[in-house]
Protein backbone atom coordinates (compact mmCIF):
# COMPACT_ATOMS: atom_id res chain seq x y z
CA UNK A 1 0.00 0.00 0.00
CA UNK A 2 1.04 3.43 -0.27
CA UNK A 3 -0.77 5.56 1.62
CA UNK A 4 -0.31 8.91 -1.22
CA UNK A 5 -3.57 10.08 -0.52
CA UNK A 6 -5.07 11.85 -3.47
CA UNK A 7 14.62 17.22 3.57
CA UNK A 8 30.73 16.07 10.09
CA UNK A 9 28.85 17.79 13.68
CA UNK A 10 28.62 16.67 17.12
CA UNK A 11 25.52 16.15 19.44
CA UNK A 12 25.55 19.64 20.66
CA UNK A 13 26.86 21.21 17.68
CA UNK A 14 23.93 19.76 15.44
CA UNK A 15 20.99 20.19 17.63
CA UNK A 16 22.18 23.70 18.55
CA UNK A 17 22.63 23.82 14.28
CA UNK A 18 18.65 22.73 14.13
CA UNK A 19 17.04 24.84 16.69
CA UNK A 20 18.83 28.05 14.56
CA UNK A 21 17.31 26.73 11.47
CA UNK A 22 13.52 26.23 12.94
CA UNK A 23 13.38 29.28 15.34
CA UNK A 24 13.22 31.71 12.45
CA UNK A 25 10.44 29.96 10.69
CA UNK A 26 8.74 29.75 14.54
CA UNK A 27 9.17 33.66 14.34
CA UNK A 28 7.35 34.38 11.15
CA UNK A 29 4.90 32.27 11.81
CA UNK A 30 4.22 33.93 15.07
CA UNK A 31 4.04 37.64 13.12
CA UNK A 32 2.21 36.06 10.49
CA UNK A 33 -0.87 35.47 13.47
CA UNK A 34 -0.31 39.19 14.99
CA UNK A 35 -0.41 40.80 11.48
CA UNK A 36 -4.10 39.17 11.01
CA UNK A 37 -5.43 41.29 14.11
CA UNK A 38 -7.62 40.47 17.34
CA UNK A 39 -9.08 37.65 18.02
CA UNK A 40 -12.75 36.00 18.75
CA UNK A 41 -13.62 33.67 21.62
CA UNK A 42 -13.56 29.94 21.60
CA UNK A 43 -14.76 28.64 18.86
CA UNK A 44 -16.75 25.42 18.68
CA UNK A 45 -17.68 23.14 15.61
CA UNK A 46 -19.93 20.77 15.76
CA UNK A 47 -19.52 19.53 12.29
CA UNK A 48 -18.93 21.25 8.82
CA UNK A 49 -16.51 23.78 7.73
CA UNK A 50 -14.45 26.11 9.85
CA UNK A 51 -14.73 29.64 8.36
CA UNK A 52 -11.26 31.77 8.29
CA UNK A 53 -10.79 33.79 11.03
CA UNK A 54 -9.32 34.56 14.31
CA UNK A 55 -9.90 32.27 17.64
CA UNK A 56 -8.55 32.39 21.17
CA UNK A 57 -9.30 28.94 21.24
CA UNK A 58 -10.87 25.98 19.03
CA UNK A 59 -12.78 22.91 20.05
CA UNK A 60 -13.41 20.35 17.36
CA UNK A 61 -16.39 18.29 18.06
CA UNK A 62 -17.76 16.79 14.93
CA UNK A 63 -16.37 16.04 11.33
CA UNK A 64 -15.19 19.59 10.12
CA UNK A 65 -12.97 20.87 7.57
CA UNK A 66 -10.73 23.75 6.96
CA UNK A 67 -11.41 24.08 3.01
CA UNK A 68 -9.54 27.60 2.45
CA UNK A 69 -8.38 30.80 4.08
CA UNK A 70 -6.36 31.50 6.88
CA UNK A 71 -7.58 30.17 10.20
CA UNK A 72 -5.47 31.62 13.24
CA UNK A 73 -6.41 29.88 16.99
CA UNK A 74 -4.10 32.24 19.41
CA UNK A 75 -4.39 29.78 22.19
CA UNK A 76 -5.16 25.78 21.93
CA UNK A 77 -6.74 23.42 19.63
CA UNK A 78 -8.74 20.44 20.63
CA UNK A 79 -9.79 17.51 18.71
CA UNK A 80 -12.38 15.76 21.00
CA UNK A 81 -13.18 12.57 21.38
CA UNK A 82 -13.95 10.59 17.79
CA UNK A 83 -14.19 14.43 16.08
CA UNK A 84 -12.23 15.15 13.29
CA UNK A 85 -10.51 18.15 11.31
CA UNK A 86 -9.61 17.60 7.67
CA UNK A 87 -6.86 20.37 7.42
CA UNK A 88 -5.10 18.90 4.17
CA UNK A 89 -8.07 18.62 1.35
CA UNK A 90 -8.85 21.44 -0.60
CA UNK A 91 -12.21 22.38 -0.87
CA UNK A 92 -12.75 19.10 1.47
CA UNK A 93 -15.99 18.17 2.12
CA UNK A 94 -17.10 19.85 -1.23
CA UNK A 95 -15.39 19.22 -4.95
CA UNK A 96 -12.32 20.76 -4.41
CA UNK A 97 -12.45 24.48 -5.70
CA UNK A 98 -9.17 25.46 -3.65
CA UNK A 99 -5.73 25.37 -4.85
CA UNK A 100 -4.75 24.44 -1.11
CA UNK A 101 -7.11 23.99 2.23
CA UNK A 102 -7.25 26.42 5.04
CA UNK A 103 -3.76 28.06 6.23
CA UNK A 104 -3.53 27.19 10.14
CA UNK A 105 -1.82 28.80 12.61
CA UNK A 106 -1.95 27.51 16.27
CA UNK A 107 0.24 29.72 18.57
CA UNK A 108 -0.96 27.24 21.47
CA UNK A 109 -0.91 23.47 22.20
CA UNK A 110 -2.96 20.54 19.89
CA UNK A 111 -4.26 17.72 21.26
CA UNK A 112 -6.28 15.08 19.72
CA UNK A 113 -8.76 12.68 21.70
CA UNK A 114 -9.30 9.33 22.01
CA UNK A 115 -10.65 7.77 18.34
CA UNK A 116 -9.85 11.66 17.22
CA UNK A 117 -8.45 12.37 13.62
CA UNK A 118 -6.23 15.28 12.84
CA UNK A 119 -5.18 16.02 9.48
CA UNK A 120 -2.91 19.09 8.89
CA UNK A 121 -0.88 20.85 6.06
CA UNK A 122 -1.32 20.36 2.82
CA UNK A 123 1.83 19.42 -0.07
CA UNK A 124 2.08 17.47 -3.29
CA UNK A 125 2.98 14.59 -1.10
CA UNK A 126 -0.45 14.59 0.07
CA UNK A 127 -3.22 16.19 -1.52
CA UNK A 128 -1.88 19.73 -3.05
CA UNK A 129 -0.56 18.08 -6.45
CA UNK A 130 -2.62 19.34 -9.08
CA UNK A 131 -1.90 22.23 -9.28
CA UNK A 132 0.85 22.30 -6.66
CA UNK A 133 0.67 24.23 -3.30
CA UNK A 134 1.25 23.84 0.01
CA UNK A 135 -0.01 25.01 2.89
CA UNK A 136 2.70 25.64 5.37
CA UNK A 137 1.12 25.33 8.73
CA UNK A 138 2.45 25.92 12.51
CA UNK A 139 1.92 25.12 15.74
CA UNK A 140 3.48 26.99 18.05
CA UNK A 141 3.58 24.43 21.24
CA UNK A 142 3.14 20.76 22.03
CA UNK A 143 1.08 17.66 19.90
CA UNK A 144 -0.27 15.28 21.97
CA UNK A 145 -2.68 12.56 20.63
CA UNK A 146 -3.89 10.04 23.28
CA UNK A 147 -5.75 6.94 22.03
CA UNK A 148 -6.31 9.25 18.52
CA UNK A 149 -7.34 7.31 15.31
CA UNK A 150 -4.92 8.96 13.31
CA UNK A 151 -2.48 12.07 12.84
CA UNK A 152 -1.24 13.27 9.69
CA UNK A 153 1.40 16.13 9.65
CA UNK A 154 2.67 17.41 6.18
CA UNK A 155 5.12 20.55 5.62
CA UNK A 156 4.22 22.06 8.94
CA UNK A 157 5.95 23.51 11.81
CA UNK A 158 5.27 22.87 14.82
CA UNK A 159 7.70 24.62 18.11
CA UNK A 160 7.00 22.02 20.68
CA UNK A 161 6.90 17.59 21.29
CA UNK A 162 4.97 15.61 18.95
CA UNK A 163 3.63 12.68 21.34
CA UNK A 164 1.17 10.26 19.97
CA UNK A 165 0.24 7.07 22.31
CA UNK A 166 -1.93 3.99 21.80
CA UNK A 167 -5.34 4.15 19.41
CA UNK A 168 -4.83 3.67 15.69
CA UNK A 169 -8.04 2.66 14.83
CA UNK A 170 -6.31 -0.93 14.18
CA UNK A 171 -4.29 -2.88 12.08
CA UNK A 172 -6.93 -5.03 10.88
CA UNK A 173 -5.68 -9.02 10.23
CA UNK A 174 -2.23 -7.55 12.43
CA UNK A 175 0.68 -6.74 11.57
CA UNK A 176 2.22 -7.16 7.89
CA UNK A 177 -1.04 -8.94 6.58
CA UNK A 178 -2.44 -6.75 4.47
CA UNK A 179 -5.69 -6.81 5.78
CA UNK A 180 -6.87 -2.87 6.39
CA UNK A 181 -6.68 -2.99 2.16
CA UNK A 182 -9.23 -5.93 1.68
CA UNK A 183 -12.19 -4.08 -0.27
CA UNK A 184 -14.67 -5.55 2.38
CA UNK A 185 -12.42 -4.44 5.53
CA UNK A 186 -14.48 -1.19 6.89
CA UNK A 187 -12.99 1.82 7.46
CA UNK A 188 -13.55 2.97 10.79
CA UNK A 189 -15.59 6.62 11.82
CA UNK A 190 -14.68 9.71 11.89
CA UNK A 191 -12.03 8.68 9.15
CA UNK A 192 -14.51 7.34 6.81
CA UNK A 193 -17.01 10.60 7.03
CA UNK A 194 -14.09 12.78 5.49
CA UNK A 195 -14.40 12.37 1.97
CA UNK A 196 -10.83 13.36 0.86
CA UNK A 197 -9.23 10.86 3.99
CA UNK A 198 -11.16 8.04 2.31
CA UNK A 199 -10.09 8.87 -0.79
CA UNK A 200 -6.39 8.25 0.44
CA UNK A 201 -7.84 4.42 1.76
CA UNK A 202 -8.30 3.80 5.34
CA UNK A 203 -6.80 5.44 8.09
CA UNK A 204 -2.71 6.18 8.85
CA UNK A 205 -0.59 7.94 10.83
CA UNK A 206 2.32 9.98 8.96
CA UNK A 207 4.44 12.85 9.55
CA UNK A 208 6.16 14.35 6.67
CA UNK A 209 8.79 17.19 5.44
CA UNK A 210 8.16 19.05 8.79
CA UNK A 211 10.35 20.64 11.53
CA UNK A 212 9.54 19.72 15.07
CA UNK A 213 11.40 21.71 17.88
CA UNK A 214 11.38 18.93 20.40
CA UNK A 215 11.08 15.41 20.95
CA UNK A 216 9.15 13.31 18.27
CA UNK A 217 7.35 10.16 20.20
CA UNK A 218 4.69 7.36 18.50
CA UNK A 219 4.34 4.45 21.06
CA UNK A 220 1.37 1.37 21.02
CA UNK A 221 -0.41 2.29 17.52
CA UNK A 222 -2.12 -0.43 15.67
CA UNK A 223 -2.94 1.00 12.19
CA UNK A 224 -3.02 0.73 8.70
CA UNK A 225 -0.08 2.42 7.77
CA UNK A 226 2.54 4.37 9.10
CA UNK A 227 6.05 6.74 8.12
CA UNK A 228 8.25 9.42 8.95
CA UNK A 229 9.63 10.82 6.15
CA UNK A 230 12.11 13.82 5.63
CA UNK A 231 11.26 15.39 8.75
CA UNK A 232 13.83 18.06 11.15
CA UNK A 233 13.97 17.27 14.73
CA UNK A 234 15.36 19.04 17.07
CA UNK A 235 15.24 16.46 20.03
CA UNK A 236 14.76 12.81 19.68
CA UNK A 237 12.71 10.79 17.91
CA UNK A 238 11.03 7.11 19.51
CA UNK A 239 8.76 4.62 17.41
CA UNK A 240 7.82 2.06 20.09
CA UNK A 241 5.47 -1.13 20.29
CA UNK A 242 3.58 0.12 16.84
CA UNK A 243 1.86 -2.21 14.56
CA UNK A 244 0.77 -1.81 11.16
CA UNK A 245 -0.94 -3.85 9.09
CA UNK A 246 0.47 -3.16 5.39
CA UNK A 247 3.45 -5.30 5.01
CA UNK A 248 5.42 -2.37 3.60
CA UNK A 249 4.35 0.07 6.95
CA UNK A 250 6.85 1.26 8.98
CA UNK A 251 8.81 3.48 7.00
CA UNK A 252 10.90 5.67 9.53
CA UNK A 253 13.33 6.97 6.72
CA UNK A 254 15.22 10.05 5.97
CA UNK A 255 14.37 12.12 9.10
CA UNK A 256 17.00 14.14 10.81
CA UNK A 257 17.76 14.93 14.48
CA UNK A 258 20.05 16.41 17.05
CA UNK A 259 19.17 13.80 20.03
CA UNK A 260 18.33 10.02 20.01
CA UNK A 261 16.42 7.86 17.58
CA UNK A 262 15.11 4.21 19.29
CA UNK A 263 13.29 1.66 17.59
CA UNK A 264 11.66 -0.88 19.24
CA UNK A 265 9.24 -3.86 19.12
CA UNK A 266 7.77 -2.89 16.04
CA UNK A 267 5.52 -5.02 13.97
CA UNK A 268 6.90 -4.66 10.88
CA UNK A 269 10.21 -3.88 11.96
CA UNK A 270 11.46 -0.02 10.40
CA UNK A 271 12.30 -0.14 6.90
CA UNK A 272 12.97 1.10 3.71
CA UNK A 273 9.62 -0.23 1.83
CA UNK A 274 9.32 1.12 -0.94
CA UNK A 275 10.03 4.88 -0.08
CA UNK A 276 13.69 4.71 -1.75
CA UNK A 277 14.44 7.28 0.81
CA UNK A 278 17.92 8.08 2.29
CA UNK A 279 19.12 6.83 5.89
CA UNK A 280 18.16 8.71 9.09
CA UNK A 281 21.00 11.22 10.12
CA UNK A 282 21.28 10.67 14.12
CA UNK A 283 23.38 13.33 16.45
CA UNK A 284 22.96 10.98 19.36
CA UNK A 285 22.50 7.33 19.46
CA UNK A 286 20.36 4.79 17.31
CA UNK A 287 19.09 2.13 18.83
CA UNK A 288 17.28 -1.15 18.23
CA UNK A 289 15.35 -1.48 14.56
CA UNK A 290 17.22 2.19 14.10
CA UNK A 291 20.30 1.26 14.95
CA UNK A 292 23.79 2.65 13.59
CA UNK A 293 24.83 -1.25 12.81
CA UNK A 294 21.45 -2.11 11.27
CA UNK A 295 21.49 -2.43 7.40
CA UNK A 296 18.33 -3.23 5.07
CA UNK A 297 16.96 -3.58 1.48
CA UNK A 298 16.56 -0.08 0.32
CA UNK A 299 14.26 -1.06 -3.12
CA UNK A 300 11.67 2.30 -3.83
CA UNK A 301 10.47 4.75 -6.17
CA UNK A 302 13.73 6.52 -6.48
CA UNK A 303 16.29 3.78 -6.03
CA UNK A 304 16.18 1.78 -8.96
CA UNK A 305 18.56 -1.51 -7.62
CA UNK A 306 18.12 -3.27 -4.95
CA UNK A 307 21.27 -2.05 -2.06
CA UNK A 308 21.54 -3.12 1.54
CA UNK A 309 21.66 0.79 3.34
CA UNK A 310 22.35 1.63 7.09
CA UNK A 311 18.83 2.52 8.29
CA UNK A 312 20.64 5.13 10.52
CA UNK A 313 23.69 7.16 10.02
CA UNK A 314 25.25 9.36 13.16
CA UNK A 315 25.83 12.80 12.05
CA UNK A 316 29.40 12.40 13.72
CA UNK A 317 30.30 10.49 10.76
CA UNK A 318 29.83 12.56 8.14
CA UNK A 319 32.42 14.96 6.51
CA UNK A 320 31.46 18.52 5.86
CA UNK A 321 32.09 20.36 2.23
CA UNK A 322 31.54 23.58 1.03
CA UNK A 323 29.78 24.52 -2.29
CA UNK A 324 27.63 26.16 -4.32
CA UNK A 325 23.93 25.68 -6.05
CA UNK A 326 23.23 28.13 -8.88
CA UNK A 327 20.08 28.25 -11.06
CA UNK A 328 21.95 27.88 -14.28
CA UNK A 329 18.62 28.50 -16.52
CA UNK A 330 14.61 28.86 -15.66
CA UNK A 331 13.08 26.71 -18.37
CA UNK A 332 9.44 27.58 -17.39
CA UNK A 333 7.51 28.94 -14.53
CA UNK A 334 4.27 27.77 -14.23
CA UNK A 335 0.94 29.80 -13.67
CA UNK A 336 1.29 32.03 -10.07
CA UNK A 337 -1.74 31.47 -8.22
CA UNK A 338 -3.72 33.24 -5.92
CA UNK A 339 -4.68 31.70 -2.42
CA UNK A 340 -8.33 31.99 -0.94
CA UNK A 341 -6.05 34.08 2.22
CA UNK A 342 -4.50 36.15 -0.58
CA UNK A 343 -0.75 34.39 -0.94
CA UNK A 344 0.89 33.91 -4.31
CA UNK A 345 1.73 30.42 -4.95
CA UNK A 346 4.56 30.25 -7.81
CA UNK A 347 6.64 27.61 -9.42
CA UNK A 348 9.46 27.52 -11.35
CA UNK A 349 11.17 24.43 -13.53
CA UNK A 350 14.83 25.39 -13.76
CA UNK A 351 18.06 23.55 -14.90
CA UNK A 352 20.92 23.79 -12.07
CA UNK A 353 24.17 23.03 -11.12
CA UNK A 354 26.29 22.02 -8.57
CA UNK A 355 29.89 22.95 -7.54
CA UNK A 356 32.49 22.92 -4.47
CA UNK A 357 34.59 20.60 -2.70
CA UNK A 358 31.48 17.88 -2.07
CA UNK A 359 28.63 17.03 -4.14
CA UNK A 360 29.36 18.14 -8.10
CA UNK A 361 26.80 18.02 -11.27
CA UNK A 362 23.60 19.15 -12.93
CA UNK A 363 19.93 18.53 -13.52
CA UNK A 364 18.02 19.55 -16.50
CA UNK A 365 14.54 19.87 -16.92
CA UNK A 366 12.62 17.93 -19.30
CA UNK A 367 9.25 19.43 -20.35
CA UNK A 368 8.02 15.80 -21.47
CA UNK A 369 8.08 14.42 -17.92
CA UNK A 370 6.15 15.31 -15.26
CA UNK A 371 6.73 18.72 -12.72
CA UNK A 372 9.05 17.77 -10.35
CA UNK A 373 10.55 14.75 -11.63
CA UNK A 374 13.42 16.32 -13.86
CA UNK A 375 15.91 19.40 -12.94
CA UNK A 376 14.37 21.16 -10.33
CA UNK A 377 11.02 22.03 -9.16
CA UNK A 378 10.69 25.39 -6.89
CA UNK A 379 7.51 25.23 -4.95
CA UNK A 380 6.90 28.71 -3.01
CA UNK A 381 4.05 30.45 -1.15
CA UNK A 382 4.32 34.03 -1.09
CA UNK A 383 3.15 35.97 1.85
CA UNK A 384 2.27 39.18 2.49
CA UNK A 385 5.15 41.64 2.90
CA UNK A 386 6.79 39.49 0.30
CA UNK A 387 8.29 36.91 2.42
CA UNK A 388 7.94 33.26 1.41
CA UNK A 389 8.65 29.36 2.02
CA UNK A 390 9.51 27.36 -0.77
CA UNK A 391 10.96 23.67 -0.75
CA UNK A 392 12.82 23.12 -4.07
CA UNK A 393 12.61 19.31 -5.07
CA UNK A 394 16.11 19.06 -7.12
CA UNK A 395 17.28 15.75 -9.58
CA UNK A 396 20.78 15.49 -10.41
CA UNK A 397 20.87 13.79 -12.96
CA UNK A 398 24.85 13.02 -13.40
CA UNK A 399 26.46 13.91 -10.12
CA UNK A 400 29.77 13.18 -8.16
CA UNK A 401 30.67 12.24 -4.65
CA UNK A 402 33.59 10.29 -2.92
CA UNK A 403 34.70 8.85 -6.44
CA UNK A 404 31.29 7.94 -7.64
CA UNK A 405 29.20 9.20 -10.35
CA UNK A 406 25.09 8.69 -10.68
CA UNK A 407 22.28 10.21 -9.79
CA UNK A 408 20.64 11.82 -6.78
CA UNK A 409 17.81 13.88 -5.21
CA UNK A 410 17.63 16.79 -2.55
CA UNK A 411 15.09 18.73 -0.96
CA UNK A 412 15.87 22.46 -0.24
CA UNK A 413 13.68 23.71 2.67
CA UNK A 414 13.80 27.27 2.72
CA UNK A 415 12.26 30.84 3.76
CA UNK A 416 13.63 34.03 1.96
CA UNK A 417 13.05 37.36 4.37
CA UNK A 418 13.94 40.79 3.58
CA UNK A 419 15.93 39.83 0.44
CA UNK A 420 17.95 36.91 1.91
CA UNK A 421 17.25 33.50 1.70
CA UNK A 422 18.16 31.03 3.83
CA UNK A 423 17.29 26.68 4.81
CA UNK A 424 18.40 23.31 5.31
CA UNK A 425 18.04 20.32 2.60
CA UNK A 426 18.23 16.92 2.65
CA UNK A 427 19.95 14.02 0.57
CA UNK A 428 16.08 12.37 -0.11
CA UNK A 429 17.51 9.34 -2.53
CA UNK A 430 20.14 7.98 -3.42
CA UNK A 431 20.83 7.03 -7.13
CA UNK A 432 20.59 4.33 -9.92
CA UNK A 433 23.06 1.34 -11.35
CA UNK A 434 26.35 1.56 -9.24
CA UNK A 435 26.27 5.52 -8.73
CA UNK A 436 25.51 6.97 -5.71
CA UNK A 437 22.83 4.34 -3.77
CA UNK A 438 23.98 4.22 -0.34
CA UNK A 439 24.69 8.92 -0.23
CA UNK A 440 23.48 10.25 2.53
CA UNK A 441 23.38 13.76 3.55
CA UNK A 442 22.18 17.29 4.81
CA UNK A 443 23.49 20.99 4.99
CA UNK A 444 22.58 24.25 5.01
CA UNK A 445 22.14 27.23 2.35
CA UNK A 446 22.21 30.74 1.94
CA UNK A 447 21.96 33.55 -0.89
CA UNK A 448 23.99 35.67 1.43
CA UNK A 449 26.97 37.27 -0.42
CA UNK A 450 26.28 35.78 -3.27
CA UNK A 451 25.54 36.64 -6.82
CA UNK A 452 21.32 36.59 -8.11
CA UNK A 453 20.77 32.93 -8.57
CA UNK A 454 23.32 31.02 -6.55
CA UNK A 455 22.92 29.58 -3.18
CA UNK A 456 26.29 28.79 -0.73
CA UNK A 457 25.85 25.42 0.79
CA UNK A 458 27.69 23.76 3.89
CA UNK A 459 27.12 20.32 2.95
CA UNK A 460 27.55 17.14 5.39
CA UNK A 461 27.73 13.91 3.38
CA UNK A 462 28.84 10.03 3.46
CA UNK A 463 28.27 7.05 1.21
CA UNK A 464 27.37 4.98 3.85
Amino acid sequence: MKKRPIARLALGAAAALLGLVIAPVLTASAASAAQLGGGGGTYVCTGGPVPPGTYSTMVIKGVCFAPAGTIVVRGNLTIAPGALLDAVTPGDPAPPNSVVPATVLIGGNVLVGSNGVLALGCSPNISCSNPPGISFDRVGGNLTAINSQAVVVHSATIGGNVTVLGGGGGAVGGGGSGGCFNPSAPIPAPWSEAPGLVAGGPQYTDFEDSFIGGNLTIIGQQTCWMGSLRNQVRGSLTYAKNVTSDPDGMEIVNNLMGGNMTCLNNDPAVQYGDSGAAPNLVGGLGIGECGFNVTLPNTGESEQVTVLEHITVSLRSLKTYSGTHTVTKKVESLPTVTTDSGYKIKADLNDFALAGTGLTGSGTVDLTQPPGSTGEALLATVFGGGSRSFIAYDNCDTCSFGGQTGSTTIRFYGTTSKGVTFGTFLVVAGGTGVGLPTLAGWGTFTSAGQPAGTWSLVEHLRNT
